[in-house]
């Protein structure tokens, strides 16, 4: 039996679903609770009642069969350990003094993939962005961070017109053809975004991969789906992960492969005029054969994994072996239907949504900010690093995330809580954008160009460090935001609508940064302009980044019971009958369980 844990609701018992078992097999399905305190003795009172019903029952549909006594299973609401109620121990903090479930490595392999391409496909053109805009010589200098700034922003405006419709769609068709459809837009998408000259190609190109892809709230929908209380705290912290590994990945990619003919002159990129003509393919290319990977791993491992879909599966499987065990699993209940969105819009909800809204602009305004500042020349008010310094320092991200994300997270989630560790984690962002001009100023104090470049690198790194130990505010987002949806049913909604005010925010944040961006240098050019004229961006970044803190003390622990993961927890109608430890005891309570016929997610 797989390390499930148990539910306890104080509530008459239901008598269950059964067989009709020979004696020889009936024998091995008989147990005894050995406990103290397992339930009172009106609960006991009550068993033996439902099992003299039952006995009764059985004998009068068939007088033939040897009158049994029926297996029941007590259903808890929260891990035994009743010193504390549901509400505690659901805070954020780890409930579970019981063994974790084992994690589905196979499928969490595919989701990690999936989750990993759309920062690839994202940040790829942060490096040479500029650039690009640049060499299409349709703006003055001072005014490309303005149009790059559309550019990012288009991605996350297209994606918020459409990521609700993905995620619904996913709660209605299954969440595999979503996933596989939404990663074959994006790479089409940045493939294209490689061969245009023009920038009414490149908007076109940008809005189709953002449109097409609304892969977020439908991976963290999949990963709910096949964790539970146990190990959710080990599983939600890859997403992030992926997400930083993509920052490193996309950049360095970005960095370190446009304009091949240049940066490589004995290459074959050189030698060929197609490289010359288009000097950003290659890594567009690259970073859409990340999509395909992920979408041919997905065809052939990923398996199915909301409720309803599983569920008809093994209806059809069942039928097949004439096995009908699933027969009342098959019966919709009305408490997992799907939500409206007015039903999901709670207050709590709204809470969460307007934090993340800040989160996800404070994010999305770091991404355009760092690129645009680092590629800006000294005598503009930037730093002038040049492509491959730029994703060197981008890159340096994923590095720190790997240590935080894989080592830090959990720890400090079960010491604090996810409340907590969010609003500790949420200060790094004023943190950060204070940090940036100071980097500038001391790289002026050194006369030497090299070594001004290199304090400026070094000095790139630490800030980049700091914001991504921060990031751990994202995991405690996303769990929060998945404990806040009334049942799996509403996964798909509840994350759609988080991502829609993340991509709405991610919309508009690059392309105010890179306007506000373009009036600094403007004003910095004329020494009759104020100080606040001059730094207006980074007045601009720090306010957001403070406001966003604040929303952080707004936000309550998740006064509810966890979502229930019925593919973690035992089924009824075995063959076999299991014993296990239930958690918060000292001594061994022995229960029927069922293994049932449930989906099996791989390993």
């Amino acid at each position: 039996m797989d390390s499930a844990y148990y539910r306890y609701i104080p509530k008459p018992l239901e008598l269950q679903h059964h067989k009709q078992l020979p004696p020889t097999q009936n024998q091995h399905k008989y147990t005894t609770i050995q406990a103290n305190g397992g339930y009172s003795a009106e609960d006991e009172h009550r068993v033996e009642s439902r099992t003299s019903m039952a006995k009764t029952s059985s004998a009068n549909t068939d007088s033939q069969a040897t009158a049994i006594q029926q297996p029941l299973l007590l259903e808890p609401d929260f891990p035994l350990d009743q010193s504390q109620p549901p509400a505690q121990q659901n805070d954020g903090r780890d409930p579970s003094n019981y063994p974790p479930t084992p994690l589905p490595l196979k499928q969490i392999f595919v989701l990690c993939l999936m989750r990993l391409t759309e920062p690839i496909s994202f940040t790829v053109i942060f490096p040479f962005i500029n650039k690009m805009i640049e060499d299409l010589n349709i703006v003055p200098r001072t005014q490309v961070g303005t149009y790059a700034g559309v550019i990012e922003s288009l991605f996350a405006l297209s994606q918020f017109s459409t990521v609700l419709f993905w995620g619904r769609l996913s709660d209605r068709i299954g969440r595999k053809p979503v996933l596989l459809t939404g990663l074959m837009g994006l790479s089409i998408g940045i493939i294209l975004f490689g061969l245009q000259r023009t920038f009414v190609g490149l908007v076109i190109a940008r809005s189709f991969a953002g449109a097409m892809n609304g892969n977020i709230a439908v991976v963290k929908s999949s990963m709910a789906e096949i964790t539970d209380e146990s190990n959710k705290a080990r599983a939600f912290p890859l997403l992030p992960l992926c997400w930083a590994i993509g920052l490193m990945i996309g950049p360095a990619i970005g960095g370190y492969t446009a304009e091949p003919a240049k940066q490589y002159p004995h290459s074959i990129f050189a030698r060929h005029p197609f490289f010359s003509t288009y000097p950003y393919f290659v890594p567009c290319l690259l970073a859409g054969l990340f999509n395909i990977l992920a979408v041919v791993l997905g065809t052939l491992y990923l398996e199915e994994t909301l409720p309803s879909k599983v569920l008809k599966a093994q209806k059809r499987s069942a039928e097949v072996s004439h096995d009908d065990s699933l027969e009342d699993q098959e019966r919709p209940d009305p408490a997992e239907r799907a939500r409206t969105l007015k039903e999901l819009l709670t207050s709590d909800l709204v809470t969460l949504l307007i934090s993340f809204g800040f989160m996800a602009l404070e994010n999305s305004a770091w991404m355009a900010i760092v690129p645009l500042f680092s590629y800006t020349r000294v005598e503009d008010g930037g730093l002038g690093l040049t492509l491959d310094q730029i994703g060197l320092t981008l890159s340096s991200n994923g590095v720190v995330a790997l240590v935080v994300q894989s080592i830090l997270f959990p720890i400090l989630h079960r010491r604090l809580g996810v409340v907590h560790l969010h609003r500790i984690s949420r200060f790094s962002s004023p943190i950060a954008f204070v940090g940036l001009p100071m980097v500038r100023t001391i790289s002026l104090l050194f006369p030497d160009k090299s070594k001004a470049t290199s304090v400026a690198i070094i000095g790139m790194i630490v800030i980049i460090a700091i914001k991504s130990v921060g990031n751990m505010t994202i995991v405690c987002m996303t769990l929060l935001i998945n404990d806040s949806a009334p049942n799996r049913a509403s996964l798909g909604s509840i994350n759609g609508l988080g991502q829609s005010v993340s991509s709405f925010s991610r919309a508009i944040s690059p392309f105010l940064v890179g306007k506000l961006f373009s009036i600094s240098l403007a004003a910095g050019k004329s020494p009759e302009n104020s100080a606040i004229q001059k730094d207006l961006i980074w007045y601009y970044l720090i306010i957001v980044a403070l406001i966003g803190y604040s929303t952080t003390w707004m936000i309550k622990p998740v006064q509810k019971e966890p979502i229930r993961n019925p593919e973690r927890e035992p089924l009824l109608d075995s063959e076999d009958a299991s014993t296990s430890r239930l958690p918060g005891r000292g001594e061994e309570q022995r229960l029927i369980t069922d293994a049932g016929s449930r989906p099996h997610y791989g390993t």
